[in-house]
């Protein structure tokens, strides 16, 4: 029993990021009456996220990402040094995947 508990964070973990990821996306199609009602979903679910434990170094770098959104993509050496951040992480990510043999 005590094997299956991992699993089933990550499996919750996963459904919460996969939900957050598709409301993102659907924000900017959505009607204009729903956006609202979209972004207080997201928000909820950031903050969940956030709040709960990642069970995997993957979600420790979707966490990242989250607290990081908007602010990787300029040219200043914050942005940088957000990037490389993340870059090692995925590539530590890799590594372990390639260790384990998955």
């Amino acid at each position: 029993m005590a094997d299956d508990a991992p699993n089933t964070q990550a499996s919750a973990w996963n459904t919460a990021f996969e939900t957050y990821t598709q409301l993102n996306h659907s924000v900017d199609q959505a009607p204009l009456q729903e956006r609202e009602r979209i972004e207080r979903e997201i928000v909820a679910l950031q903050d969940d996220l956030l709040d709960t434990p990642a069970p995997t170094l993957t979600a420790v770098r979707q966490k990242l990402e989250i607290l990081f959104e908007g602010q990787m993509h300029g040219l200043d050496q914050g942005s940088e040094e957000r990037r490389l951040i993340l870059e090692d992480l995925e590539g530590l990510i890799c590594a372990q995947r390639e260790l384990l043999g998955a």
